[in-house]
C-alpha cells in the first residue's frame, strides 16, 4: 500500500490530534511537524510522536519531500501557509475556518487552481455516522420538501471561560471566536446536508464573558464571540435557525438538530443518535454505522475525534490515490461558500441588519 508523506504545520491541534490520527492510518506517514510560535521542540516531539520537529515551517517545506501539508495553525496564517505549500507542489488539508475572510479564501483558491493540486478542508464531523445518516435520509427525499431546520449547540463551558485564557481564540483580529471554531462546522454541514447555500442571514455575535482575570490579577480582554444566534434562509427556500451557547453551566444536549419536512421530521442528538418520523408517525431511532474504536494507545484528546477523523482519512487517502475528490470531503470551493456565510454573519451582527448573499 502506498504511503503519502505528510508534513504538519501547528503544534497545538496539529500535534495533539492530526499527528496521532495520521500515525494510526496505514496510508500515511507523518514525516515532520513545524511549530509556528511555541518553539518547544521536545514538547512538540513528545506530544506529536514525530521525531522530526521544525521551529520554522518554511524550512520544513524547503527541506522535506512531502505529498500533503496539513495547515493547523491560527486562522490568520492559513492563506500564507497554503500559498507556500502550493508553490512547493503539494496537496493541502487546511483546518477550519479556511481563512480570516473571503478575500483571503479567494487567493487560496487561485493558488490551488494554479498548482493543480487538491485543496481540502478538515470538516471531519461530516464523517460521523450520525451526520452521514442525516445526509442519506435527506438525499432519499423521505422528508419531502424541507421547510425549516433548527440547529443548536450548547457547551457547559462557563467555568472555563471565567477561569482560563482563550488566547487567539478570544481575539477577533486573529480570526478567533466560536463562529469560526464551531459555526464553520455547523454551516458546512447544513449546506452539505441540504445541497443548498445560505441566501440571507440575520445574526448576533455576543461576548458573554468579555473579560477574564486570573488569580494573579492578569486580565484578558476578549474581542471575539463566545456564542452566536443566526436566523437565515437557504437558496431553496428552507428557513434556518443556528445557535451556539458556550457560557452555560449545564446543558441537556451538546448538539441538537431538527429538520422539518412536508413528509416527515428528523432529529439528531449529540451526533450519536438519529430519529426519523415519516408522515405523522412517531420518532423512531435509525440504525447507524458502527462506531470505530480508537486504538488503546491513542491519547484521549485525539481518541475523541477518531470515529469521524479516521473515516475522513480513508476518504482523503482514496482521493489522493485516485486523483479525484471523494464526494463527502469538503474542498476549497465549499470552504469558500462557508467563509462567505461567516463573513455575512459578522457583518449582520456588526450592522444590525439582514445580509443577502450572492
Amino acid at each position: 500500500m502506498k504511503k503519502f508523506r505528510v508534513g504538519i504545520i501547528g503544534t497545538g491541534f496539529g500535534a495533539r490530534v492530526h499527528a496521532p490520527m495520521f500515525k494510526n492510518h496505514e496510508g500515511f506517514e507523518s514525516v515532520a511537524i513545524a511549530s509556528v510560535s511555541r518553539g518547544n521542540i521536545e514538547e512538540a516531539r513528545e506530544t506529536s510522536g514525530i521525531e522530526n520537529v521544525y521551529t520554522d515551517w518554511r524550512l520544513m517545506l524547503e527541506k522535506e519531500e512531502l505529498d500533503l501539508i496539513v495547515v493547523a495553525s491560527a486562522v490568520d496564517f492559513h492563506r500564507e501557509m497554503t500559498e507556500a505549500a502550493y508553490q512547493k507542489g503539494v496537496h493541502v488539508l487546511c483546518e477550519k475556518p479556511m481563512a480570516f475572510d473571503t478575500a483571503e479564501v479567494e487567493e487560496m483558491v487561485k493558488a490551488k487552481e494554479k498548482s493543480g493540486n487538491m485543496g481540502l478542508i478538515n470538516h471531519e464531523f461530516r464523517f460521523l455516522p450520525a451526520r452521514l445518516k442525516v445526509k442519506e435520509i435527506l438525499d432519499s427525499g423521505k422528508l419531502g420538501n424541507i421547510l425549516h431546520v433548527r440547529y443548536l449547540c450548547s457547551f457547559a463551558s462557563l467555568t472555563s471561560l471565567t477561569s482560563r485564557t482563550r488566547g487567539w481564540l478570544g481575539r477577533a483580529e486573529k480570526g478567533g471566536g466560536m463562529l469560526g471554531a464551531i459555526g464553520s462546522h455547523m454551516t458546512d454541514s447544513l449546506q452539505w446536508w441540504m445541497g443548498s447555500e445560505y441566501r440571507e442571514v440575520f445574526a448576533n455575535l455576543p461576548i458573554h464573558v468579555p473579560v477574564q482575570t486570573d488569580t494573579e490579577g492578569n486580565t484578558e480582554h476578549r474581542t471575539a464571540d463566545d456564542g452566536f444566534q443566526v436566523v437565515g434562509t437557504l437558496g431553496n427556500g428552507t428557513t434556518v435557525t443556528m445557535e451556539l451557547i458556550s457560557a452555560a453551566r449545564k446543558t441537556a444536549n451538546d448538539w441538537r438538530l431538527e429538520i422539518f419536512g412536508t413528509n416527515g421530521t428528523l432529529l439528531m442528538l449529540d451526533d450519536k443518535e438519529v430519529f426519523l418520523s415519516e408522515g405523522d408517525g412517531p420518532l423512531e431511532k435509525v440504525e447507524l454505522l458502527k462506531d470505530l474504536n480508537a486504538p488503546a494507545d491513542m491519547p484521549a484528546v485525539a481518541a475523541r475525534y477518531y470515529n469521524g477523523f479516521h473515516r475522513m482519512l480513508d476518504a482523503l487517502y482514496d482521493s489522493l490515490e485516485r486523483g479525484q475528490k471523494h464526494p463527502s470531503l469538503a474542498d476549497f470551493e465549499t470552504g469558500k461558500n462557508t467563509q462567505q456565510v461567516l463573513d455575512a454573519i459578522r457583518l449582520s451582527s456588526k450592522e444590525g441588519r439582514k445580509i443577502s448573499l450572492g
